[in-house]
């Protein structure tokens, strides 16, 4: 019984395998390769910490290879090359590629003194112009909150 489920378990890993693994290895970043190479090591000599899971780990170990190479976590990683169906180039998009600043800002999301007066405020307007206009429904009300606060 133990052969026949470690033989079905071995199958389906070596299938994901194949799946996956192109596109998983292209992908690869700096600090994935740096973070698994300790785990194993860690693994390997038996040096895990008790109750520590793979995501755990990870998620302390990407903060610190950021925070000691900074160049190399902002550095986007290699993506594998797929095959796109041949289409027609529009010629505004063939002329320049656009440059796109991806940065992320922090955004402070604490309410402010106010805001909780102003969501009320806004309550009551939404209120009035669903009576008024019959507008119903999360849609409509996000789109008038998003005008009003």
């Amino acid at each position: 019984m133990r052969a026949r489920t470690l033989l079905m378990t071995l199958t389906v890993l070596g299938l994901i395998g194949i799946v996956a693994a192109p596109g998983a290895e292209a992908a690869k970043s700096a600090a994935m390769t740096a973070c698994s190479g300790q785990w194993d090591t860690m693994k390997k000599d038996n040096k895990l910490p008790k109750d520590e899971t793979w995501s755990q780990f990870w998620s302390q170990c990407s903060k610190d290879f950021a925070a000691k190479n900074p160049a190399a976590a902002t550095a986007k990683p290699a993506k594998a090359e797929t095959a796109k169906p041949e289409t027609a180039a529009k010629p505004e998009a063939a002329a320049a590629p656009k440059e796109v600043n991806k940065t992320t800002a922090a955004v402070e999301e604490s309410d402010t003194p106010g805001s909780t007066q102003q969501k009320r405020d806004c309550d009551a307007k939404w209120d009035q112009h669903k009576t008024a206009s019959g507008a119903h429904g999360w849609h409509d009300y996000f789109k008038f909150m998003a005008g009003c606060i």
